[in-house]
């Protein structure tokens, strides 16, 4: 510390009260963890002196007074001063190195020449991972949801962007963005907001877009219906089918005239009697959504051979008889 307070002393001395201002050749420097970065200055002429703080605290970090630079504690095996140009390499640097770095020295142009400046440095953590969580594990048609981008391995975030399906996301008076866009509201979310969403999110030394997070709304059961015919006749099979908008598929029950019948979206009934006449209620259950509809189908049973079919066959039989009858009558006519 003697040796830096010496070497500072010199400078100081010789910088006088009024003195050059040296522009940086970068300033900021921006910087991940973990990288080394150059402090770099170009003073006019032929380097005399330099020395570096720290600020605000004006911790020596080098100086250099015509021998060896002399390094400041903490600072050692990490800085390396360029002594044409007062220039410095701190290696390593991480996020306590951020900050204001102070110079001062003299440079010989047509004589001695005092100079002074600052630089800044910026030191950022990599994001590392980006996640999409959703407020709710299975997301309801007409309720709430919440998206929320989650940054790791950096505290900064300079920006979010949000896609869906590849795209900016739309924003509007239902679907909007937090202050800082970390989270996307859904008041409320709708079957059309189905898709693959995603967070892109950036600071000055990374940008990491997540994975895709599929958002299936479930919804329903809507306008449930019964599928099958009206009426058949005695010994004939029948199947009903029940069907109904929803997501995931619902479950269906069947009632026949108020009793509980069978499971699943088809009732098939192998051999039809009377006693197969009546009402027939199937109720459809979404199980997520917790929401239930049902539809009603009125069953007749007709005697067999009552149908179509009968018909034609009597017809057939009538024609036959008068075939025959009217052969019996040439006969007659010919033997008389």
């Amino acid at each position: 510390m003697g040796a830096h307070f010496i070497n500072w002393v010199i400078i100081s001395l010789w910088a006088g009260s009024s003195a050059l201002v040296v522009t940086p050749v970068t300033d900021p420097v921006i910087s991940k963890v973990g990288d080394n970065v150059m402090l770099e200055i170009k003073p006019p002429g032929v380097l005399g002196a330099v020395a570096w703080f720290f600020s605000p605290a004006n911790i020596p970090v080098v100086s250099w007074v015509g021998s060896d630079p002399i390094i400041g504690a903490g600072y050692e095996n990490r800085v390396t001063m360029y002594t044409t140009t007062g220039s410095v390499e701190l290696r390593s640097v991480n996020l306590s190195d951020a900050g204001v770095y102070t110079f001062q020295g003299t440079t010989f142009t047509s004589g001695r020449e005092p100079f002074n400046g600052s630089v800044t440095l910026k030191v950022y953590e990599r994001i590392t991972n980006v996640n999409v969580k959703p407020s709710l594990a299975q997301p309801i048609a007409n309720q709430a949801l919440n998206l929320t981008c989650e940054v790791l391995g950096s505290k900064t975030v300079s920006s979010r962007l949000w896609l869906k399906d590849g795209q900016p996301l739309s924003t509007s008076d239902r679907i909007t963005l937090s202050v800082d866009s970390s989270v996307v509201s859904f008041n409320p979310v709708l079957q059309s907001d189905d898709g693959e969403y995603q967070c892109k999110a950036s600071n000055p030394v990374s940008e990491v877009t997540s994975a895709g997070y599929r958002l299936e709304v479930n919804y329903g059961p809507e306008q449930a219906s019964i599928t099958g015919p009206d009426s058949a006749a005695e010994g004939s099979s029948v199947t009903f089918t029940c069907s109904a908008q929803s997501s995931p598929p619902c479950n269906y029950t069947w009632y026949f005239n108020g009793a509980d019948a069978t499971q699943g979206s088809q009732y098939e009934i192998d051999f039809v009697s009377n006693a197969d006449r009546g009402s027939y209620t199937c109720v459809a259950w979404n199980t997520v959504t917790g929401r239930i509809t049902s539809a009603v189908k009125e069953f007749n049973v007709t005697e067999s051979g009552s149908g179509s079919g009968s018909g034609c066959l009597k017809a057939e039989i009538a024609q036959i008889a008068i075939g025959a009858l009217s052969g019996i009558a040439l006969l007659l006519c010919l033997s008389v």
